[in-house]
């Protein structure tokens, strides 16, 4: 069953700063796995952890936000209408990503197009490329994750999950 908000108190909603923090603590664990020699082994499932997590991190991000941003805009039976068309369960491609906002409003999604077009796709890259690996890894295919490229795809969703979170904040 989907969160249900009451208000939009807290900005980020604590379900995503929770989320953030266990993040964070996966983030130090593997560096400090990666740096050992005899830790290969672990760090290497703690870099398919990271992928997986990181890209859960992104997709919990854009639920949430968007939950407590329609709860702090609206009301009544407007709000339990919206509330139940906030999707549960989608990788965070960019594809989906711009429906999502484009949903909210098209400048949003303009804004967000361009930032997936800026710095030679970039962005667009390496989270379709986010999506692909957490994937891959969930079926148990082989998807060739290095520590570094873990960690470079975590810095990934926390950008787009910042975008998020500065865009759909109640108090802009």
């Amino acid at each position: 069953m989907p969160t249900v908000y009451r208000s939009a108190t807290q900005w980020p909603p604590v379900a995503v700063t929770s989320i953030w923090n266990r993040l964070e603590e996966l983030d130090v664990l593997l560096q400090n796995q990666a740096r050992d020699p005899d830790a290969e082994s672990t760090a290497q499932w703690l870099a398919r952890l990271l992928v997986i997590r990181s890209c859960g991190y992104l997709e919990q991000t854009v639920l949430e936000v968007a939950r407590a941003f329609i709860v702090d805009s609206s009301g009544g039976l407007v709000r339990s209408f919206a509330q139940s068309h906030v999707p549960e369960g989608r990788n965070p491609s960019p594809e989906f990503l711009l429906e999502w906002v484009g949903r909210f409003d098209a400048n949003l999604r303009e804004d967000l197009d361009e930032l997936f077009e800026a710095d030679d796709q970039r962005l667009r890259r390496e989270l379709s490329f986010m999506v692909d690996r957490r994937n891959r890894i969930a079926h148990g295919l082989n998807e060739g994750i290095t520590s570094r490229k873990a960690l470079d795809l975590k810095l990934i969703a926390c950008e787009m999950a910042d975008w998020f979170i500065l865009r759909f904040n109640p108090a802009r």
